[in-house]
């Protein structure tokens, strides 16, 4: 699934700031194309939350979504941004932190060298850390604690504690559930009933046929875990 950025709600964002973010959506792409889909999206959403912040704590444009540190606006947004997602992905997989680490350094060679770069590498670091300690407890590490010889029941069902997983938008998981349906012994039961029934029952009786499934009907399928941004060219 590709979402483009139209170009009309970022005219004046640079190019190369631009490139910095959808270049680390592929790497957290490409890290977290080996997890569970659930973890995969969480750790898509913890870098773009501390991308983000690191920007917008510089450029200071919009409300911050978790933090906004204290800066002078000097800072290199792309040199924050960079190293903001690096140091998210570097946390995550203790095994991978290395070569996470040298493709920072590999992809920084590109930003000229100087105050408003290494300022921006140290405010993206700062916080990505506050990020990092925002979700440190939110639920979706729910290992169970044991000791030897304590059985431990399977799960019925994959990633079964997510429900209770912080959410990153909403004030909690349940905000926006249905209502549960009505009771199998209400009046509005037997109504919607008794109305879908006399419909099946008039059309049994006129022997017309089934309708066609529209030609325009078609099925959606999710091929990613997670949303991948694309810049409009």
């Amino acid at each position: 699934m590709r979402v483009s950025i139209p170009k009309t709600i970022s005219p004046s964002l640079p190019a190369a700031l631009i490139g910095v973010i959808t270049d680390w959506d592929e790497k957290a792409a490409a890290v977290v194309s080996s997890m569970q889909p659930y973890r995969g999206e969480r750790v898509m959403g913890m870098v773009h939350v501390a991308m983000f912040d690191a920007v917008n704590s510089i450029d200071r444009r919009y409300r911050s979504y978790l933090v906004q540190l204290p800066t002078d606006g000097a800072a290199s947004t792309e040199a924050a941004a960079a190293a903001a997602a690096a140091a998210i992905l570097a946390a995550i997989d203790p095994k991978t932190a290395g070569e996470i680490k040298l493709a920072t350094a590999t992809y920084l060679v590109s930003i000229p060298n100087g105050r408003p770069k290494s300022d921006g590498v140290e405010f993206g670091e700062a916080v990505a850390a506050k990020v990092l300690e925002a979700r440190a407890n939110d639920g979706a590490d729910m290992r169970p604690r044991t000791t030897h010889g304590v059985y431990v029941p399977t799960p019925i069902a994959a990633a079964s504690m997510w429900p209770n997983v912080k959410p990153f938008a909403m004030a909690k998981p349940s905000q926006f559930r249905p209502n549960p349906p009505v009771s199998l012994e209400s009046k509005e039961w037997a109504a919607d009933f008794n109305e879908l029934k006399d419909m099946v029952e008039r059309r049994v009786r006129s022997g017309q046929p089934r309708r066609p499934r529209p030609p325009d009907s078609g099925s959606w399928t999710v091929r990613r875990p997670f949303m991948r941004l694309y810049a409009s060219s």
